[in-house]
């Protein structure tokens, strides 16, 4: 016989705590999404952290991250607004009906 599990009131909604079965699932599931993580810049897993920096400069973003073993870590960031494509619609019937397209990106 299962033990019938007890609701908790959070903000007027109803909800039912998780089991140890969905507990080890969910568990699973964040070790491996950390490790993937750790596998994305393996280079600097396990590094000490000796400090970090950031700048704005030509519009860029610049962090900067500079390890006790004289390493450096660096993340570049350019906004960009790309036009994707311009056209003129008909939507009097609730349908988008393209009179006109004046430009479409072309896939690079």
């Amino acid at each position: 016989m299962t033990k019938k599990q007890k609701t908790v009131k959070v903000c007027s909604i109803q909800l039912t705590p998780i089991t140890a079965k969905e507990r080890r699932n969910l568990d699973k599931k964040l070790r491996q999404q950390n490790q993937k993580l750790r596998d994305r810049y393996h280079e600097i897993h396990g590094k000490v952290v000796d400090w970090v920096s950031h700048s704005v400069e030509e519009g860029s973003l610049y962090i900067s991250i500079r390890f006790k073993d004289k390493t450096d870590f660096s993340l570049r960031f350019s906004p960009r607004i790309v036009t994707d494509g311009i056209d003129l619609s008909d939507v009097k019937t609730g349908d988008y009906e393209v009179i006109r397209e004046y430009y479409r990106r072309r896939d690079e």
